[in-house]
């Protein structure tokens, strides 16, 4: 499975992922900066997108997500908690964010819960509930990628001071994630800044070390 990664402008260069198998299949994870930028991509590489998934509802993590979905047909999958964010500009901190930008709203969706498989072409992507940064803030996990979305950075964590935030939840889902590194170690694809891996968070990163 090949991982790219992109930024396509965003105001805070979030992070967009793209997983592709054999066949020219991807998936995205987080599309929060230019949709025509994103698209211009996979049309490069002759992908054909089936699935966004959303590690959280954050605007500067689906802003581009409406118009891609209108191009590609792509399925769009969130947590259920987070839900409601697409449609608000408000919840989402677009109206904080957006630059008085027209908010592209997420009118469908389909929504999953802690522990749920999303199946990428038989390739199983697994859901991990990470809460904190948001309500519905998720890890996801496929063959020896973890996708931690605002929950976890290279040497730091998301904040917590914004609505739906709450820092002792993040320290218990920093604790799963510390937890399922105890077995396995991952290549950490963040929502900002650059990669890193699991083992090298959990013996260095602060946060996962009290």
């Amino acid at each position: 499975m090949v991982v790219r990664k992109l930024t396509l402008g965003s105001a805070f260069q979030a992070n967009c992922y793209i997983m592709e198998n054999e066949e020219k299949e991807a998936v995205a994870i987080d599309i929060g900066g230019d949709s025509q930028e994103f698209l211009k991509f996979i049309n490069e590489h002759n992908l054909t997108l089936k699935k966004i998934l959303l590690t959280h509802g954050h605007y500067d993590h689906f802003k581009g997500v409406a118009d891609v979905v209108k191009s590609t047909g792509a399925e769009v999958f969130i947590h259920t908690a987070d839900k409601n964010m697409l449609t608000s500009a408000d919840e989402s901190l677009a109206s904080f964010i957006g630059n008085n930008e027209k908010f592209n709203e997420v009118d469908k969706c389909t929504t999953f819960s802690d522990g749920e498989i999303i199946d990428f072409s038989g390739t199983p992507i697994n859901v991990v509930y990470t809460p904190g940064h948001t309500k519905g803030c998720v890890c996801f996990i496929c063959e020896d990628k973890l996708f931690s979305g605002d929950t976890l950075f290279r040497m730091s964590i998301g904040r917590t001071d914004l609505p739906g935030g709450d820092y002792s939840t993040i320290k218990h889902s920093l604790a799963v994630l510390k937890d399922i590194g105890r077995y396995n170690d991952y290549e950490v694809y963040p929502g900002h800044d650059s990669m890193t891996t699991l083992s090298y968070e959990i013996k260095n990163n602060q946060y996962m070390k009290d």
